[in-house]
């Protein structure tokens, strides 16, 4: 089936295709934007970058600005976009992908509050530094602790809400592939799918 003109709410992809569809939408040549967990810089692969005025920033792959992403040293009301992917994982372990996102050396030890408190606080920040009518794109992923389900996408909107942001767009990305097995006692669906929350600043 060939595809259908237009941006739609779910594609199973990967993240540069998704931040291109979003793209289409969300941003406009000109706008400056703060990547605040910019890590190897997987969502602008595909998109021409000469349009926009982008500021990468990740604690541990930018050596140039190694900002943390909880305190940063931009100015309030100073972007029109602000993207936030941090690692959603919680106590991750030897996950196949931690060379891409080393959540093993920020994560270790964390539990599911403390991965929701991560959010959080970069979520004030992000708050601070998008000018009122931006938008603050929020990368994330339920998960299982202790055998019960972690609702991250809701409590992460809760957050939003409380800050005085607005749901304005959901995506959802399935994996092209099934998710590492690491364990085998399955007790709920296994999850391969994530979400990217769009929030405006009302």
């Amino acid at each position: 089936m060939s595809e259908k003109k237009g941006v739609y709410t779910a594609y199973t992809e990967n993240n540069n295709f998704l931040i291109l569809k979003v793209s289409k939408l969300y941003l406009k040549p000109g706008d400056k934007i703060a990547d605040i967990t910019y890590g190897k810089g997987t969502f602008w692969k595909d998109i021409d970058l000469s349009q926009f005025k982008l500021s990468p920033s990740d604690i541990r792959t930018c050596p140039e600005s190694p900002y943390d992403f909880r305190d940063l040293p931009y100015d309030d009301d100073s972007f029109d976009v602000v993207v936030f992917d941090p690692p959603y994982a919680h106590n991750p372990g030897n996950m196949i992908v931690n060379p891409a996102y080393q959540n093993k050396e920020t994560t270790k030890g964390f539990y599911h509050k403390d991965i929701i408190n991560l959010y959080k606080e970069g979520m004030e920040e992000s708050f601070r530094i998008v000018k009122k009518g931006g938008f603050v794109f929020v990368k994330c992923q339920d998960e299982i602790e202790t055998s019960k389900q972690r609702y991250s996408h809701i409590e992460i909107f809760n957050i939003a809400e409380e800050l005085g942001f607005y749901g304005k767009d959901l995506f959802v990305l399935v994996r092209k592939v099934f998710p590492v097995i690491q364990h085998k006692n399955q007790k709920h669906a296994r999850k391969n799918h994530s979400y990217l929350w769009i929030f405006q600043k009302k």
